[in-house]
């Protein structure tokens, strides 16, 4: 083989490893492949696995998993004219079976965040930001379901023509602006300290009606003890009462019981056989002594 030969042969050889090494192409889990054949995007994108294709065509690889993506700092203003600062986190994934479309009508992953993703999101904030009142009720757990509703919704029909599924949206770190912050952290104060004074109050009027409690318990025992001590009275009136009506019925009873002939038997009964040595001479008074008895 001559020096012309070889050179061919080594050509060949070269340019078959070339054409080798390019006639088939892998595709990892989780992501399919769009080809493309002289800048025109083919339909039909090659899924997870193994595949033995053109060597003239050229590959986007396209992300099918869920991807999260977070704005910080984003701010929402309301209808005070202030601006509330917050984080926004949309997860999303792309439709695996529109990713040509994607490819030919927007681009890779990244421009489809670029493109429609991010500018979506706070074109959403900036509107749903016109229907809260204040800043402060941003902290309202019904608004921020609301703002999360909103934003949901508005992606999703705003994307999903586009090969784009929106799996949820998240607000997170909500920061009012420092004057209306300040305020609040006043009234929280002021809500505290009316908290306290209003229990201090209650342990007073505890106390004051502890007290009316038991000058009530000490009255009714007042009451009690003279209650006693008149049905004692009452009860030692009755015993004299009761003690005079028998004196009196016994005397009563001994008196009509007295007569002229128990006088004189007692009399017979306590005389001791002596004269009496004084005598009333009739009615001129006249005393006389009689002698003694020998």
């Amino acid at each position: 083989m001559n020096k012309k030969s070889l050179i061919s042969f080594v050509v060949a050889v070269s340019l078959m490893i070339v054409i080798g090494m390019n006639c088939y192409t892998t595709v990892p889990a989780g992501h399919n492949k769009v080809a493309t054949l002289f800048g025109e995007v083919q339909d039909d994108p090659l899924a997870e696995g193994l595949h033995i294709i053109n060597p003239l065509l050229k590959f986007t690889s396209f992300d099918l998993r869920a991807v999260t993506e977070t704005w910080q700092g984003v701010q929402v203003p309301s209808q005070d004219k202030l601006k509330t600062s917050m984080d926004v986190s949309v997860t999303f994934h792309l439709d695996g079976t529109r990713t040509p479309m994607i490819l030919q009508e927007t681009g890779t992953l990244i421009d489809v965040i670029t493109k429609h993703v991010t500018p979506k999101v706070r074109s959403l904030l900036r509107e749903a930001g016109k229907s809260v009142g204040k800043s402060q009720d941003f902290y309202l757990d019904i608004v921020q379901q609301e703002l999360q509703i909103y934003v949901e919704d508005g992606l999703t029909e705003y994307l999903f023509p586009k090969g784009v599924i929106v799996d949820a949206v998240l607000f997170r770190d909500i920061t009012l602006p420092a004057v209306v912050t300040s305020a609040v952290v006043q009234t929280k104060e002021r809500q505290e300290q009316l908290e306290r004074e209003k229990a201090q109050l209650q342990i007073v009027e505890q106390q004051a009606q502890q007290q009316v409690k038991q000058a009530e318990a000490r009255e009714m025992a007042a009451v009690a003890d003279a209650n006693a001590k008149r049905t004692h009275a009452d009860a030692e009136a009755y015993r004299i009462k009761k003690e005079a009506e028998a004196q009196a019925k016994a005397n009563d009873l001994l008196a009509k019981s007295i007569t002229d002939e128990l006088i004189r038997y007692n009399s017979i009964e306590r005389w001791d056989g002596k004269y009496p040595t004084t005598l009333m001479s009739g009615g001129e008074g006249v005393l006389l002594t009689l002698p003694a008895a020998k």
